[in-house]
């Protein structure tokens, strides 16, 4: 099967969610990912999940790393610098998620590596970028939604700051490192030549919120959270989430009318237009949150689908799994782990007519593919042995 990016070479430095989701995607497209790591294995692999591991492995970890093979190698140590310089020169694309001064240390920053390869891509992902006020401070997804205002705003009024429940940040830079990536490979086709890359994760959370930001700091209006609970600051009545009888049910756009014909609740309509369901939002949300308390999810959803109001389900992660759209769309697939047995996990989620995307290897283990990829760049059996001897490099060598 031809894949997007067969022949292309990642050179994958990352660690945590920022960088390997966004090498991942590439591997799905057929880039060959190298992923090059520290010995005994990127620190994710140890991340838990409520206190506990997955057969030995973080899932967050399992989540986030296939289609990739794995050297770890000593970075610290000149010989493990030498390893790895000659890892990227043999790449297309090198991605790192340091911080800033990082790779520089080890001799791998951008200079280093475009001395042996010009053309090379050099991705680097950072919290605020290669300077600035904030270089040296840490960068997190939790402390990128409250500085970025996303926290700020979500949640009801009197709740404090309230960050996602997913790592949202991180996972819009994976996105745009990915977006980019491909945007570079597109232009040194064109053109011949390689550049630098630089993402940054306080950046991706203000771009994350763009529509809010532009609406905040050109309008005259003081954006707030709701008391009874619309879902945005930004927006009017009855956009949120609502009790049941026995659960919940997401209801978003929908014009006041519909609603009060629909559900039989006449003093709906005096909000009929768009001022009157911001200023009257939390009117709305109580009164409206008084009727549904009364139905049963299935019957409500089934009312307000049928009127063609925008209304959804509230599911947890197990209702997802068994969504009849889910299982169509098989947006979950199970995976050997790489250790013992399989795990469930997200598949890829976009489809192409020409050249799918594809799950070929389950995440690695540290170093499992050390010998593979030193074979490949040039190393010999010999030279193999010596530097696992020597501690530069773990995992399988031969």
């Amino acid at each position: 099967m031809e894949r997007a990016l067969d022949g292309v070479t990642i050179a994958d430095f990352t660690q945590m969610m920022q960088g390997p989701w966004a090498t991942q995607k590439l591997g799905d497209m057929g880039a060959d990912v190298r992923k090059v790591e520290r010995l005994g294995g990127e620190w994710e692999r140890d991340l838990r999940a409520g206190g506990e591991l997955l057969d030995g492995t973080s899932p967050f970890f399992l989540a986030m790393n296939r289609n990739k093979r794995s050297i770890t190698v000593d970075l610290k140590a000149e010989a493990g610098r030498d390893v790895a310089l000659d890892v990227a020169r043999e790449a297309d694309v090198l991605v790192e998620n340091f911080r800033p001064g990082v790779m520089d240390s080890f001799g791998l920053g951008y200079d280093d590596v475009q001395a042996v390869n010009p053309e090379i891509i050099y991705v680097s992902a950072t919290g605020f970028g290669r300077d600035g006020p904030y270089v040296d401070r840490p960068g997190q997804d939790l402390l990128l939604q409250s500085m970025s205002g996303l926290a700020n705003y979500t949640g009801r009024k009197d709740d404090p700051p309230t960050p996602a429940g997913t790592a949202v940040v991180d996972e819009h830079a994976a996105m745009l490192i990915a977006f980019h990536t491909m945007v570079a490979l597109f232009h040194r086709e064109r053109t011949g030549a390689g550049q630098r890359v630089d993402v940054n994760l306080f950046d991706a959370a203000i771009d994350f919120q763009c529509q809010e930001v532009t609406a905040a700091l050109n309008m005259d209006v003081e954006f707030e959270r709701s008391e009874a609970g619309i879902a945005q600051a930004w927006l009017g009545g009855p956009y949120g989430i609502y009790e049941t009888a026995d659960g919940h049910v997401a209801i978003a756009m929908a014009p006041m009318a519909a609603l009060a014909e629909t559900l039989s609740l006449p003093e709906l309509a005096d909000y009929d237009t768009p001022q009157a369901t911001f200023d009257h939002r939390d009117e709305i949300k109580r009164t409206l949150e008084a009727y549904t308390r009364e139905q049963p999810t299935d019957e409500l959803l089934e009312t307000l689908l049928d009127a063609d109001v925008w209304a959804a389900e509230v599911n947890d992660f197990q209702a997802v799994a068994a969504d009849p759209q889910v299982q169509h769309n098989e947006t979950l697939v199970e995976l050997a782990h790489p250790e013992d047995g399989t795990f469930t996990t997200v598949g890829v989620p976009v489809e192409m007519s020409e050249t799918p995307g594809d799950i070929r290897s389950p995440p690695p283990l540290p170093g499992q593919h050390t010998g593979e990829i030193l074979a490949e760049i040039g190393y010999d059996a010999a030279e193999r042995e010596r530097l696992a001897e020597e501690g530069v490099v773990g995992g399988t060598v031969q």
